[in-house]
Parts: C-alpha cells; structure tokens; sequence
C-alpha cells in the first residue's frame, strides 16, 4: 500500500475510534437510564453511570449542601449584609404603606377574612369585658377606706364641693321660703300647730288675728335660713357626713348598690356609648392616618432589624428543623435523568463536542505515530 494512503487510513481510523470513543463516553454517563438484561444478565455498564450512582449522588449532594452551601454562617451573614436589610426593610415600607392605606372599611376587611362581627356582639363584648376588669379591679380595693383612695387633690376638692353644697343647700331653702309656695307652707304649719294646741291655740289665734303669728315668725324665719350661722351649720353637718363617709371602706358604699349592678351598669353604659357602626365603616386609611408615617419611618425598620437578629441566631436550629440535606437528596433522587441529561447537555453542550474532537485529534495523531512506526519497521 502506498505509504501516504496507509499513513492516512490509519489516521482516520484513529480519529474515528477516539472521536467515537469519547462521545460514547459522554453518553454513558446518563444511558442507558435503567439497566438491560439479557435473560439473567445484566449487561455491563448499565444503567449509566449517572442512574446508577443517582442515589449516593444524592446523598453527597445533600451533605455537600448544607456543609458547604447553605452553612448557617453563610446564610447568617447573607441576611446581615446591609444592603440586604435596607431591600428588605424598603419593600416591606411599601406593603406596610399599601396596606395603610386602603379605602377597604373595617367591616369589608373582616368579611375579607371570614369575620363576621356584629355591631350587638361587640357591645355585649365590651360590656362583659369592662364588667370584668371592674369586679378584678374592685377585687383589690374593696377593703380600703375611701379616705385612702383620694389624692390630696381629690380631697381638696371634696371639701370644696361639700362647702358649695351647703351653700346652695342654704340658697335653695331661702329661696322656697321666699317663694310664695312657702310662705303659705309656713302659714298652713303654724296653723297646724295652733289647731293641736287646744285651749291655748285658740287664745293665741284669738288675741294675734289668723296671720298674726305667720306676721311676727316669718321674718325671723328667713333671718335665719339667709343667715352665716346657716351656713356654717350646714357645712358643720356635711362636712360630718362626708367624714363618715371617707372613713367607710369602699366594699360598704359598695353593697348599698350591689356589685353586680354597678358593674352590669357600667359595662352597659359605656358599651352602649361607642359609635360601634361608625368605627366598622370608617376606612382603613381613616383609622391609621395618625401612625401610617411611624409604622413607615420608625416601627418597620425596627422590626426589620429585630427579625434578622432573631432569625440569625436561630438559623442553624431552623436548618436541622427543616432536615436540609434530607430535602436536597429527595429531590436528586426523585429528579429524572432525562431532564438532567437535557439540562447538561445544554449547558454544556459546546464543551462535550469539543472533547469529542479532541478525542479524534488525538486518535488520529495516535494513528499517524503508528503509521510511522510501521513504515519505519516495516
């Protein structure tokens, strides 16, 4: 044969084995997906390397993950980095905001949750409520003395109410008997008197005229009533009642109502005095106007930062809790050699023909070295 010609065949041969020889390497890595049998026989490299070796695949996958990968030191400073935070803290500022200000009532964001309120029940609620905290609240003063309760404040005003009470006390009762109301009430008792005095009554009803008597004692009676020695008797008076009254423990005031009815009262009274229907219809951009910039500007930041704080000092009890290489192999293992033969190939499709020529680069420089080995000693 002539040596180019042989020099030639035995390149190409070369070529051809080596170029063929890689690409079928490169394809038993993934085929055959599942091994074939002749008979009992399985047929040597079957399944390809990358199906047989899936699940141990998986397996190093999973540890090379969260050993490597996803470490809790990486993640830990990965949701410190500032950049991340202020990213973080600017998108939740503009949901925070969103949510803030929406035209929804109350009422329509209860219903979009499956809430049903009504106006009643939130009354009877609150009623029951404040009928509780007032039974717990009088729980730890029911034995004090209502002297002890009052401020120095209180008790100054007190005293300064009774004083006035007096006074219009006094007023009131000049006032009636100057009336004419009164003065025929203080007529009809003087004759009354006389009538039940017999003998004498008479005498004197006889000898004074049928207004006599009323004549002479009215003027000195609202002498008296309009008098400062009226006055200070009825502040003498009240201001002894009211000291009686300050020395009583509260539990006594108490049962002359009854604790259950001061409490029913006053839970019905002020739940019966909130605007329950106005609130439920007032938007939610009407109620959170006041605090829509501090939630933006001061309690999300603060938030942001309070949650990564948290979350980084429990990132690697979250890692064991959510059994990572576990889920990372799972998933390998459950994933379909086909798909993973396509995504390879895809990515690195270039690559593989390049190493299928070098493979017949190489076979043909290999077949070249024997040509010229068999011309030299041939």
């Amino acid at each position: 044969m002539h040596p180019i010609l042989l020099i030639l065949l035995m390149m190409g041969i070369g070529a051809l084995i080596g170029g063929v020889t890689n690409s079928l390497a490169i394809k038993m890595l993934f085929r055959p997906y599942r091994a074939i049998y002749i008979g009992k026989f399985r047929v040597p490299f079957t399944p390809g390397l990358i199906p047989k070796r899936q699940n141990e695949l998986a397996q190093q996958l999973g540890k090379m993950v969260v050993n490597h990968l996803l470490t809790p030191e990486g993640i830990r400073r990965k949701l410190t980095e500032p950049a991340l935070v202020s990213q973080m803290t600017s998108l939740a500022e503009k949901e925070a905001l969103k949510w803030l200000q929406q035209d929804k009532s109350v009422q329509s964001l209860l219903k979009d949750f499956q809430i049903d309120v009504a106006s009643e029940e939130i009354r009877s609620n609150t009623a029951s409520w404040i009928e509780e905290r007032y039974h717990k609240l009088m729980d730890g003063y029911r034995q004090q003395e209502i002297r002890e309760l009052l401020t120095p404040e209180w008790t100054s005003k007190v005293d300064h109410g009774v004083d006035q009470a007096a006074e219009h006390i006094q007023k009131s009762i000049e006032n009636y008997f100057r009336s004419t109301e009164g003065k025929e009430k203080v007529s009809a008792l003087i004759d009354n008197y006389l009538d039940n005095q017999g003998f004498l009554g008479n005498m004197i009803s006889s000898f004074l005229g049928p207004d006599g008597l009323t004549e002479r004692l009215y003027p000195i009676l609202l002498k008296y009533v309009s008098d400062s020695e009226m006055n200070e008797w009825l502040k003498t008076m009240l201001h002894a009642e009211k000291e009686k009254w300050l020395d009583m423990p509260l539990e006594s005031v108490e049962e002359r109502i009854g604790s259950d009815e001061i409490g029913r009262l006053i839970g019905q009274t002020a739940a019966q005095a909130l605007p329950v229907e106005q609130w439920m219809e007032r938007s939610i951009a009407d109620w959170t106007a006041p605090i829509q910039e501090k939630v933006t500007k001061q309690w999300i930041p603060v938030l942001i930062r309070k949650s990564v704080d948290v979350i980084s000092g429990k990132v690697e009890g979250m890692i064991q809790s959510v059994r990572l290489e576990e889920v990372v192999k799972e998933e390998v293992e459950a994933f379909q050699v086909d798909r993973l033969e396509e995504m390879v190939l895809g990515i690195s499709r270039r690559e593989f023909k390049m190493i299928t020529y070098l493979g017949a680069l190489l076979g043909g420089l290999i077949g070249l070295l024997q040509a010229a080995l068999v011309m030299v000693i041939g």
